[in-house]
């Protein structure tokens, strides 16, 4: 057995035996992106329904919109996961929020920290970005959908000037700095579990846990949306995920964008 097939042992053997059930990790030194890897996988016929996917370098880390993920090596999480949802009728509409919610709660019940979620995607902790989420959609043969459910999350982050916006890493929150496999159990638990009872739960089982830990809610805010920028005060989430922004010309729901913080409602 490999360093890297004992490293998946290791981690599945903490986890349920109904999630164990659900995966098949496996571990890479380096990869260009593993959102890539097994999209790649499913394209060329291969079942990614449960794979799991964690690296321990990126030469090429993606997040939304096509952004470059950082992605130094053996200091931060990289993890993509495979999943099929068998039928057409499956909304995804909120999905994206739900990943971030479950993460949050389950990092939140094992290590105490307190995780406020970023429309539509992000994860900070102390008003600086912690991680992010990319979900990508891939063609499916015959009726369901397949996903690629891609999560980066800064453990223990070197300094660097390459990222251009405040942020930060668990390690800086916690009195002794959690171990990259040990938060890729946590992120595995949470995920399987949100994505198993997702076609009958939806997002608005998820609705409340957004409405504790949204870091936006109440502030001035500026939103991308349809090539133009929309500028507003937000007021949380619909039903369907959908960001609600109270403009000068009325109450607007965001179905698609990049948001932005302008200012602190108390400032």
């Amino acid at each position: 057995m490999s360093s890297c097939d004992g490293r998946a042992a290791v981690i599945l053997d903490g986890l349920d035996a109904a999630v164990r059930a659900e995966l098949r990790l496996e571990i890479a030194a380096e990869v260009d992106s593993t959102n890539e890897v097994v999209k790649r996988r499913c394209t060329s016929g291969a079942d990614i329904h449960g794979l799991a996917l964690l690296a321990d370098r990126q030469s090429a880390g993606r997040g939304r919109l096509g952004k470059p993920w950082f992605s130094p090596p053996d200091s931060n999480l990289y993890l993509s996961l495979g999943w099929r949802f068998d039928s057409d009728n499956c909304d995804l509409a909120g999905l994206s929020l739900a990943v971030g919610c479950a993460i949050a709660e389950q990092l939140q019940d094992s290590m105490g920290v307190d995780i406020r979620l970023k429309w539509p995607n992000d994860l900070y902790i102390a008003g600086m970005k912690v991680g992010g989420i990319l979900i990508d959609i891939v063609p499916a043969s015959g009726e369901g959908w397949q996903l690629v459910v891609g999560v980066g999350l800064n453990v223990a982050m070197p300094r660097t000037d390459a990222i251009d916006q405040p942020w930060t890493d668990l390690a800086a929150h916690l009195k002794v700095p959690p171990s990259r496999d040990d938060v890729a159990g946590d992120v595995l638990l949470a995920l399987t579990s949100m994505l198993s009872d997702w076609p009958a739960a939806g997002f608005l089982s998820w609705r409340e846990v957004w409405q504790r830990r949204d870091f936006l809610v109440g502030n001035e805010v500026a939103v991308q949306h349809n090539g133009a920028a929309l500028v507003g005060v937000a007021m949380g989430v619909d039903s369907t995920g959908a960001l609600t922004v109270d403009t000068d010309s009325g109450v607007v729901s965001v179905h698609a964008g990049e948001a932005s913080m302008l200012r602190l409602a108390s400032s």
